[in-house]
Parts: structure tokens; sequence; C-alpha cells
């Protein structure tokens, strides 16, 4: 009875407590500034937006610029003119549903259920500061699918052509979208160290890679895309999210917590060469910078989760039908609740931003406005008849 208490209730109610944590941050007002940018990108690009030669928010703009993720900017803009604020917080609960499970799936391919829990409460912790109403969110569960793909295909030398379109999608959704680049010569370098080189089994892995970095050039935005990923890159200075990772924080000690088994099982026993190269891939990811802490930890997930494994005598079970269902269900019954409680704790801006309105809303049309970098989201998005200096 205790053997499947911990073997089959102890994972599921973990993955309730994680989905449960995710319902209640998604709930909240949506404060992260970064939400109104998006939201007020996304009405420009309704009202008329060239998405090849966007306009500017303000006339103090000195650099011409493409949009990186111009469908989430959208979708969001096209959620609140129907559902407010509270459906563009329910749509922030769509991500991090997605995020939560496709890191268990991917935890799951390595492992049994009770592994997979602690992994994936771990990662999300490690995720923490991150999870907000941004495009962002997705590029963590796209990196943990290549990732796998990837993984699987050293291993096997299958060819993970699903990642093409993926990669065209997640190159529409945000600027992260060469890192499916980047995990993909990971895996390719891992499938001929580890299976060695066979020649029609690389040029096939090669192409899907080749593949996967053409897709950005065949979105909307076209080939100047790769170009305005780079030039978005060239600004992180003046953000403190690029800056230094700090482990001392409770996310950088989730994530350290979370690399550790992985390396005391490589140093003590041996792995093969999938696990050591995208251990080496989640740790320089690591140690970067903030803003890749997360793509890290969902990279060191399935790594994590092998790991750990590996310390069990027996081989991990496969996951069955009713497995998936149960988990769909329960990312189905966190969102249906979500939806119903957003309506009463996330139909309104933050307090501090609504108490300026009233008398931003009293200034004349195209006043330029000195204002605090920190409200500059909210403000632009909330009064789009002022000339900001700063967002």
């Amino acid at each position: 009875m205790v053997s499947r208490a911990a073997r089959v209730w102890l994972p599921a109610l973990t993955l309730l407590g994680v989905l449960a944590v995710v319902v209640r941050l998604a709930a909240r007002p949506l404060a992260n500034p970064d939400t109104y940018f998006h939201l007020r990108f996304g009405a420009e690009f309704l009202a008329g937006w060239s998405l090849r030669d966007p306009g500017s928010v303000s006339t103090l703009a000195t650099r011409e610029w493409l949009p990186t993720q111009w469908l989430p900017q959208v979708l969001m803009a096209a959620v609140e003119d129907r559902a407010g604020l509270a459906g563009v917080a329910w749509l922030s609960g769509v991500q991090l549903v997605v995020l939560t499970l496709v890191v268990a799936w991917v935890a799951r391919q390595r492992a049994d259920p009770v592994v997979v829990a602690v992994v994936t409460a771990v990662t999300l912790w490690a995720c923490w500061p991150a999870l907000s109403m941004r495009p962002q969110v997705l590029s963590y569960a796209f990196t943990a699918l290549a990732v796998h793909a990837w993984w699987q295909a050293a291993r096997t030398g299958s060819r993970p052509w699903l990642l093409v379109p993926l990669t065209w999608f997640w190159a529409m959704w945000h600027g992260m979208w060469p890192f499916a680049v980047v995990v993909g010569v990971v895996g390719v370098l891992a499938a001929a160290l580890h299976r060695g080189l066979r020649a029609r089994e690389l040029r096939a892995q090669v192409a899907v890679l080749a593949a996967c970095a053409a897709a950005g050039a065949l979105t909307p935005v076209g080939p100047a895309l790769y170009d305005a990923v780079l030039t978005v890159a060239g600004r992180g200075r003046f953000f403190a999210e690029w800056g230094a990772p700090d482990f001392t924080s409770p996310d950088g000690a989730a994530l350290a917590l979370l690399a550790a088994p992985a390396l005391l099982v490589l140093l003590h026993r041996g792995a093969d060469w999938p696990i050591t190269l995208f251990l080496g891939l989640g740790l320089a990811l690591a140690l970067y910078s903030h803003r890749t802490m997360p793509l890290a930890a969902v990279t060191l997930a399935p790594v994590t989760a092998a790991a750990l494994q590996s310390l069990v005598p027996r081989a991990p079970s496969s996951p069955g039908r009713r497995e998936h269902a149960w988990a769909l269900g329960a990312g189905a019954v966190a969102l249906a609740v979500l939806a119903v409680v957003v309506p009463r704790t996330a139909d309104q801006p933050p307090v501090r931003a609504e108490r300026l309105s009233e008398r931003l809303d009293a200034l004349p049309a195209g006043t330029t406005v000195l204002n605090d970098w920190g409200d500059g989201g909210y403000v632009m998005w909330a009064h789009p008849q002022l000339d900001l200096v700063m967002h």
C-alpha cells in the first residue's frame, strides 16, 4: 500500500500541487509592464502596422526595428479586446500549464512518476521569476521539446523533422527561437559521438538542422528576422535580466539543485554522450546570464530525470494512455478553474498604474511625457495618445 502510494498517488498529488500554484500565479493582476508593452504593439498590428515596416509608438525613437514576437502580441491584443485583461491572464495560464505538462512529459520519457514529480516542481521553481504574461514562457516549453527530440535523434539516428514546423512557429512567437538551432547543433554532435560517424544519418540530421535554421526566413517578417534577433540581443546590456546569474537567489538555488544530481552521477558513474553534452549545454546556459537560467532549467530537467532514474535498480515504466489522459485532464481542469477565477482577480491593471490614469487622460494628444521606465509599458497601452520617452 505504501509502495503504491509512493509510485502513483504521491506523483499525482505533486503535479496537482504544481498546477494549483500555476493557477494561483496566473490569477493575479497582470503586474509585469512588458505585458502591456505587448498589448500595445498587438493593437497596433491589428490596426494596420506592417510586419516588415512597423511604425513607432514614440516620436523620440531613433532606431528602425522589426518584430520578433508579433504573433503572441496580436493574439494578446485580440483576446484583450474581447475578454479584457482577465482573458489575457487566462492566456498566461495556458502558457504556464503547457510549460508544466511539457516538462513533465519530457522527464517522464526517462524516469518514473516519482522522479518526474520532483524534477517538474524544481524546474518550475527555477523558472519562477520569468513566469509572467510574456511570450518567452512558451520558448521554455519549445526548448524542452527540442532537447527531447534531438536527444532521441542522437541515440537512435532518427530525423526530428517535426522540429522544422515547430521552429517556424517559434520564430513568429518569440526571439529565443535560434535556441532550436543551438540545441540541434548539440544533438548532431552527440549523435556523431554516440553512434559514430554514420554518414547517411548525419547528413539527414544536418538537413533537419539546416531546415530549422532556414525556417525563420519563411515567416511573414522574412529573412530580415535574423538581423532583428541579433539587434535585440545586442541591447542586452541595458536590461538587468541579461546580467550575471545569482545562484544565491531562490531560483538560482533551485537551478543548482536541479543540476547537482546529474553532475554527481556523471562524475561518479559516467554517462553517454547525449547526457554529457546536454548537461554541458544546460550548465553553459545557467552560467551565461539570468535571462537564460529558465532555458538551463528546462534543458537540465530531462538530464536530471535520467540521472536520478539511473540510481533506481529497475528501468522506468512506460507511460500509458491513462497516464497521458490524466495529465491532460488535470491541465484542462486547471484552465477551467482559472477561467472562473480571473474575472474576479485579474480584470484590473496594477493599482499603482491605475492611479495615474485620470491625470494622464486629461493631457492633450501628442503630449510628451517623461515617464518612469517601469511604468512605460502600462502607460503606452492605456494612454496611446501620449508620446512617451521610455518604455
